[in-house]
C-alpha cells in the first residue's frame, strides 16, 4: 500500500529521513521508480556515494565509458594497493630497523661510557695501589737506613769508647810505670851488681892511672 503523502524533497543536500517517522505497524511501500525504489532513496544513496573521494554512480543507466572508467579505477586502485602494501611493509621494516639502529647506537654509547668509567676506576685503583706500595717502600728503605745509621752511630760510639778507654788505660799504665821507675828502690842484687861495676871501674882506673899507654910505650922504646 502506497502512502498517500509524498515525502518532501531534502533541503541543502541533507538525507531525507521523514518517511521513517511513520507508524511501524503500517507497511512502508515507496512508489514505483527506478528498479522499484523511490527516487529519494537513490538520491540519498548517491549523496552518500558522493561523500567518497572518487566518483561512483549508485543508480541510473551505466554506459561503456562508465564501466571502462570503473575498470581503470579498479586497476589503478589495485596497483596503488600493491604499491602501498609494499610501501607500508618497507616503511615498517625501515622504522623497525631504524629503531634497532638507534638502540644499538645507544648500547655502543653506553658501552663506551661504561668502559671510560671502568678505565678511570682502574687508573684510580692502580694509582692508589702504587702510591701505597711506594709509601711502604719508602718506609722500609727509610727504616733500614735509619737502623743502619743507628747501628753505625752505636758502633762509632762503642769504638770511640774502646779507643778512649784504651788510650786512657795506656796512659795510666805508662804513668804508673814512670812513677814506679822513679820511686822504685834497687834490690840487693842490683845494689851488689852496681857496687861491683863501680869497684871494677875504680880498680881499672887506679891500675892505669900514671901508666903510659901502649902508644906511649912504643914511642919511648924507639
Amino acid at each position: 500500500m502506497v502512502r498517500g503523502s509524498k515525502s518532501e524533497a531534502p533541503k541543502d543536500g541533507a538525507l531525507n529521513l521523514s518517511d521513517f517517522s511513520g507508524d511501524v505497524s503500517k507497511t512502508l511501500v515507496f512508489p514505483d521508480s527506478h528498479f522499484g525504489l523511490e527516487s529519494a532513496v537513490w538520491a540519498n544513496a548517491q549523496r552518500i556515494a558522493d561523500m567518497l573521494p572518487v566518483d561512483i554512480k549508485v543508480f541510473g543507466d551505466l554506459t561503456d565509458a562508465d564501466v571502462a572508467d570503473a575498470l581503470d579505477k579498479a586497476k589503478g586502485a589495485e596497483f596503488q594497493q600493491k604499491n602501498w602494501t609494499e610501501y607500508s611493509t618497507a616503511t615498517s621494516r625501515y622504522l623497525k630497523a631504524l629503531h634497532k639502529v638507534r638502540e644499538k647506537q645507544a648500547e655502543v654509547s653506553e658501552h663506551v661510557a661504561e668502559a671510560r668509567v671502568q678505565h678511570a676506576e682502574l687508573e684510580k685503583n692502580l694509582s692508589t695501589s702504587l702510591a701505597n706500595l711506594e709509601s711502604k717502600f719508602r718506609q722500609i728503605v727509610g727504616g733500614s737506613r735509619s737502623a743502619i745509621a743507628g747501628i753505625q752511630d752505636d758502633l762509632e760510639i762503642s769504638l770511640g769508647k774502646i779507643a778512649d778507654q784504651y788510650s786512657e788505660s795506656k796512659a795510666k799504665k805508662q804513668q804508673k810505670l814512670q812513677v814506679e821507675k822513679t820511686q822504685k828502690e834497687p834490690t840487693p842484687y842490683e845494689e851488689q851488681t852496681s857496687n861491683l861495676v863501680t869497684r871494677f871501674q875504680e880498680l881499672r882506673n887506679a891500675r892505669y892511672s900514671g901508666t903510659p899507654g901502649i902508644t906511649q910505650r912504643i914511642r919511648s922504646a924507639q
